[in-house]
């Protein structure tokens, strides 16, 4: 699952400014989800440059038919522990290619285990206690987001007021936390195919939206509708033409 940013010269509701994307102009996201072949299999149509990671459970969940995927990769920028917690509770490998690696910080259960040379990454305190507190609200939670009776966007900016978490959002945190430090402790794994599959699928994704460039108006790549309709059905006849050419 990856962003790709689109200007929007017409005046539209849906766009948003960003000097670093957009220039002196407005535009939106297009976050789409493929598959291992490079295959779309689903998109939603976001509002600027918002942080991809409240969106992209949306995108998994509003697949174009078939079944969940069994991993996720994205990168950074889908990225937050919270995230972490939902895709694992909702059944999900979740591999998301960090930045700045030796910087991150790994989470620990038992604090008066010596880890050698990890000891110093595994800095981070899980506090179980409260994830058991919260454990039947976290259950009810994801369960809503399974059966499609609320949207996981919802849900994450619910439990991420004005970017304070709630008391349950940091319980969701804490058992991402558990998770993601696994990956990051096989990301650095003498085994390289944990690393290698997860920078195949990122190449991927990026010759993707390189080919969408070219095929959408001609590598102008602008998008002329004023609503999230108009931009949605835009967006969907793009990504039907890149499924034909990754077909063919």
């Amino acid at each position: 699952v990856d962003g790709m940013r689109f200007v929007v010269p017409v005046p539209a509701a849906f766009a948003r400014p960003n000097r670093k994307y957009f220039g002196s102009k407005r535009g939106m996201t297009w976050l789409n989800a493929i598959n291992d072949r490079g295959m779309g299999r689903g998109a939603k149509v976001v509002s600027g440059t918002i942080r991809d990671s409240l969106h992209m459970v949306d995108v998994i969940f509003g697949f174009d038919g078939g079944p969940l995927p069994e991993i996720v990769v994205t990168d950074t920028g889908s990225y937050s522990d919270l995230v972490f917690g939902l895709l694992e509770l909702l059944g999900i490998s979740y591999r998301p290619a960090l930045a700045d690696l030796p910087d991150q910080k790994g989470w620990r259960i038992n604090t008066g285990a010596d880890y050698g040379p990890l000891d110093t990454f595994a800095r981070g305190k899980v506090d179980l206690g409260k994830i058991r507190r919260n454990w039947d609200d976290i259950v009810r939670v994801v369960s809503s987001i399974y059966t499609g009776s609320v949207r996981a966007y919802d849900v994450v900016t619910m439990l991420q007021r004005d970017g304070h978490p709630t008391a349950l959002g940091e319980a969701i945190a804490a058992y991402g936390r558990i998770f993601k430090t696994l990956h990051i402790l096989a990301y650095i794994d003498v085994d390289a195919s944990y690393r290698r599959d997860i920078k195949d699928i990122r190449n991927l994704q990026e010759n993707r939206h390189s080919l969408a460039r070219k095929i959408c108006h001609g590598k102008r790549g602008e998008l002329y509708h004023h609503y999230e309709r108009g931009l949605e059905n835009q967006l969907g006849a793009l990504g039907l033409v890149l499924n034909c050419v990754t077909l063919w």
